[in-house]
């Protein structure tokens, strides 16, 4: 069950680094074509733009997620760092419980600022998206990131006996 659910939360890992990896390539193509366009020869493609800052958007709420795994969101490590590992492990899971409603309620206000955007099918100026895709970023970014708060609670436990089953076994 273990190594399954291992398989699943690095695969699951992966598609996310690559799916940010690939839309920080496409905004870095977009962004030198930009300035290329409009140094260089002298006309620049406004699109371009407008497509580099809803690509910056996606990759913004797609991040969360990661962050949480990687321990890479700002927090202030100091007084979890001089408490008994019990202790450790229940403040840190009281503040992944707050994270989750958290991150629940801004994917319920997402999914409803969704259904209102469909409503009013407003499209972005140059590109012509609708304006619901671009927002759609905002309750997939959050229900990654309660996915993610979901995976770093069972590592939160899990770890112990890794770093147990580690003590006897070396090699695994």
């Amino acid at each position: 069950e273990a190594t399954c659910m291992k398989k699943v939360l690095l695969v699951f890992n992966n598609i996310e680094r690559v799916l940010i990896t690939v839309m920080m390539m496409i905004m870095v193509v977009l962004i030198f074509t930009q300035v290329f366009t409009r140094y260089v020869l002298g006309n620049s493609l406004g699109w371009t733009e407008e497509a580099s800052r809803y690509l910056f958007i996606w990759l913004i709420f797609l991040s969360i997620g990661i962050a949480f795994v990687d321990k890479k969101h700002i927090s202030i490590d100091i007084l979890i760092d001089i408490l008994p590992e019990k202790f450790k492990k229940v403040i840190l899971q009281i503040s992944y419980l707050l994270l989750m409603g958290l991150s629940i309620f801004l994917f319920i206000q997402g999914m409803e600022l969704i259904g209102k955007l469909q409503e009013f099918s407003q499209k972005s100026s140059t590109l012509q998206i609708p304006m619901w895709m671009i927002y759609l970023s905002l309750p997939v970014g959050f229900l990654v990131s309660c996915i993610r708060l979901i995976h770093v609670s069972i590592l939160l436990y899990m770890k112990k006996e890794e770093d147990e089953e580690s003590e006897v076994n070396p090699i695994v």
